[in-house]
């Protein structure tokens, strides 16, 4: 085990300890804002929670004229459903940079957190008769570890979510729209034909498709700790 896996671990058991809100992890100083904001402020908490009320609102608002099994949403995962800030947190403190060999090393402790508001989210759309999918640019290799990791945090293939689509590496792509794409015809062989999507929620810009509604994409704050995020002022509210 790496020393970056071995000590972002410890964080994760400090953090299960004293049961904060980000996920649990205790505060740790010398952060990067972004980095301190998920892991230590109330307000990113409160605000995912926020995100994925309104998303639920959507949802409810649309799902009544469709029969059960003819809709989906999509959900990013990382920094979406998961939380992964134990990992950004080392980064910060050794002054390292994301790395594909230290994010695989992450991947497989199975040790993201749910982020606020996602588990319940989930569970909504599974009792209104709707699919849940999941498209990441987590890499295929990281797909069995990812799915563990979802076990660990209640949600699993089949009950919980019906697709999860990863990216392929190392030639895949890190944009999205061809795997969206993809989506309804998945669907349609596990028997669920003619399907449509609802909604998309994510914490970066490449989250929706490049047509999609904006009033139907959800915007979890990342804190600009990856990628392009969606948050207009990341940190400072929606």
């Amino acid at each position: 085990m790496t020393k970056l896996v071995k000590l972002a671990a410890s964080l994760v058991c400090l953090g299960l300890a004293a049961c904060a809100h980000t996920g649990g992890m205790t505060p740790v100083a010398e952060l990067k804002p972004g980095t301190a904001w998920v892991l230590n402020s109330d307000d990113w908490a409160s605000e995912a929670r926020e995100v994925f009320a309104e998303a639920t609102q959507h949802v409810d608002a649309l799902e009544s004229a469709r029969p059960d099994g003819s809709w989906y949403v999509v959900l990013d995962l990382d920094e979406t459903v998961m939380n992964n800030v134990a990992y950004q947190v080392e980064l910060d403190r050794t002054g390292a940079s994301y790395q594909t060999e230290t994010w695989f090393d992450w991947t497989q402790q199975e040790a993201a957190t749910p982020v606020p508001g996602s588990i319940e989210f989930v569970n909504h759309v599974n009792r209104a008769g709707g699919h849940v999918v999941f498209v990441t640019n987590r890499l295929d290799r990281e797909q069995l570890a990812t799915e563990s990791n979802l076990a660990k945090l209640g949600l699993l293939r089949g009950r919980d979510f019906r697709v999860l689509l990863t990216r392929a590496s190392p030639e895949g792509t890190s944009s999205k729209e061809g795997r969206f794409a993809l989506v309804p015809e998945m669907l349609r062989v596990q028997g669920y034909p003619s399907t449509v999507s609802l909604a998309y929620v994510g914490d970066a810009k490449g989250d929706r498709p490049a047509d999609w509604d904006a009033d139907a994409f959800f915007c979890i704050d990342n804190g600009a700790m990856y990628g392009d995020p969606c948050a207009s002022v990341p940190l400072s509210g929606r």
